[in-house]
């Protein structure tokens, strides 16, 4: 996934060690219409409790970097999990049983990402409104959040 880093033991002490890749982002197109945006509060509140809360966090984040870019754009996985707090060394590899990757697994597993290659990853910037039958699985007031959003927002 290249979430790998390398520490050739010439970092001084106490200093970040490199990624060796980075994590490549990429976004991916518009698959439905109509859609909201992956930072839209719709995302958070209807998506959020259907996959959690770090892979919301993660989705919204990989969202910014991409936006804040203008597109295509490499972050460290270490600096991610910082900025997300999933993770306090700075200097250990992002493993196969960390956070960042198990939400990482969480928004592939949602089609909310998917591995483009081995080192880059396609971000979903945009989602459908959720369908009837994942909205039955939600609590009450995440389906009444939707039929707001979807009435307010857009004539969907």
């Amino acid at each position: 996934m290249g979430t790998e880093h390398s520490g050739s033991g010439s970092e001084p002490p106490g200093q970040r060690t490199r990624p060796v890749a980075g994590l490549r982002l990429r976004p991916l197109p518009p698959c439905a219409d109509p859609a909201f945006p992956v930072l839209h509060d719709y995302f958070e509140m209807v998506y959020g409790p259907l996959i959690g809360p770090t892979s919301t966090m993660l989705a919204r984040a990989l969202n910014r970097h991409l936006s804040d870019a203008g597109g295509p754009v490499t972050v460290c996985p270490i600096e991610l999990s910082l900025e997300l707090g999933l993770r306090a060394s700075r200097g250990e590899p992002i493993g196969t049983t960390s956070p960042l990757t198990k939400a990482i697994k969480r928004l592939r597993d949602h089609r909310l990402i998917q591995q483009v290659d081995s080192d880059t990853l396609g971000v979903v910037v945009e989602v459908p409104p959720l369908s009837p039958r994942a909205l039955s699985k939600l609590p009450d007031s995440v389906r009444s959040a939707h039929e707001a959003f979807v009435r307010r927002d857009g004539s969907f």
